[in-house]
């Protein structure tokens, strides 16, 4: 995807920077933890897989993101922290980029909350998103990161199967 994006935040190259790094780092947990995994489970999505991992967070360009993120996690004088436009952008992300779990996700109008199940590239893509923090932090692992957040999640029987098989394979930092 092609984004062409209206840059306001001073700080923007900081964050251009960060995405660049955390692609990168997904990329490194795809490759040193789970392809190997998938190419033995599932050898029929790698290329399915691989083709989202490259464009992995592109919609961090688009418009409806760029300045919400960059303003939030990169304030300027110019270009304060603004709830509203973080908002906007946290649920554009997630509704426009299925490896989020919240993506897969119904409320009825019922208010009910109801998980669908997420197919496998999608879950493999997310835990490989959980997993690029150790990039930074090496105890940010996705297993440690699942441990702390699985209650607040909501995910349905059959992801968690697939998540809770997945995630035991990354317990280690990437290098």
């Amino acid at each position: 995807m092609n984004y062409s994006i209206k840059r306001t935040n001073c700080r923007s190259d900081e964050y251009d920077s960060y995405i660049e790094k955390h692609v990168e780092n997904v990329r490194k947990a795809w490759v040193q933890f789970m392809r190997p995994v998938i190419l033995e489970l599932y050898p029929e999505l790698i290329t399915t897989i691989e083709y989202n991992l490259d464009n992995h967070d592109a919609s961090k360009y688009a418009e409806e993101e760029y300045d919400g993120y960059c303003n939030w996690f990169y304030p300027s004088k110019a270009c304060p922290k603004n709830q509203f436009l973080y908002d906007r952008a946290w649920l554009h992300h997630q509704k426009f980029n299925p490896h989020h779990w919240q993506y897969w996700v119904i409320i009825t109008d019922e208010g009910q909350i109801h998980p669908i199940d997420m197919p496998v590239e999608y879950i493999v893509e997310m835990l490989c998103d959980w997993h690029s923090f150790t990039g930074v932090d090496p105890n940010s692992t996705a297993y440690a990161w699942y441990t702390q957040h699985r209650n607040s999640m909501h995910l349905s029987e059959n992801t968690i199967k697939l998540v809770e098989e997945l995630i035991e394979y990354l317990k280690e930092p990437i290098t």
